[in-house]
């Protein structure tokens, strides 16, 4: 056999070992047998941190009155959602507040996450993002990928927020804004 060929054996068979091995260390029964019966937790929600995003997710409180939901980011910015579902079963939303590399943004998104819609019935609800200069878009969506009909919902660029309005329907998915922040001042 030529030099490469021996290698290539070797490697073959290093190979084949190390998948035996590996399959030994990571699919014994005594490994599984340490591992807790409700492994992984099934009631834990979701949630993710980093330098510039921040995402959780969250059961929506259904009952009479408003409800609300905030988060911060990087001790500047504040996003919140402020909702009322007077009847239904809770579901799971995802929170996520984001801003741009070169901050130059910040974004926030209240979602049903996946591709379903919600099943339930707001009566109202306002997105509302707090220490930031100018709101530069916002929208709301009743199915995740169709925005809601202009009657239904407003963005008010002055106050930073995006709300229902009266012809609103009551179906929403998903509710976003955009911003940019304050600048601090630069001597000259």
């Amino acid at each position: 056999k030529t030099q490469n060929s021996k290698m290539a054996s070797v490697g073959r068979s290093l190979f084949v070992f190390l998948c035996l091995l590996s399959s030994e260390v990571f699919v014994t029964p005594e490994i599984l047998g340490e591992l807790p019966d409700d492994w992984p937790p099934k009631d834990e929600k979701f949630k993710f941190e980093a330098d510039g995003l921040y995402s959780e997710d969250f059961d929506l409180e259904i009952g009479k009155g408003l409800k609300t939901f905030e988060r911060q980011l990087d001790d500047v910015f504040t996003c919140r959602l402020a909702y009322e579902i007077p009847k239904g079963e809770t579901e799971t939303w995802r929170f996520t507040l984001n801003t741009a590399v070169d901050k130059s943004s910040y974004s926030c998104f209240a979602e049903r996450p996946g591709p379903t819609s919600s099943e339930l019935n707001f009566k109202q609800f306002k997105l509302s993002m707090i220490g930031v200069k100018e709101m530069g878009y916002g929208e709301a969506y009743g199915d995740p990928s169709k925005a809601l009909p202009e009657e239904e919902y407003s963005v008010d660029k002055s106050k930073m927020e995006v709300f229902s309005v009266e012809g609103f329907k009551g179906h929403l998915s998903r509710v976003l804004a955009v911003a940019r922040p304050h600048r601090a001042h630069e001597e000259l």
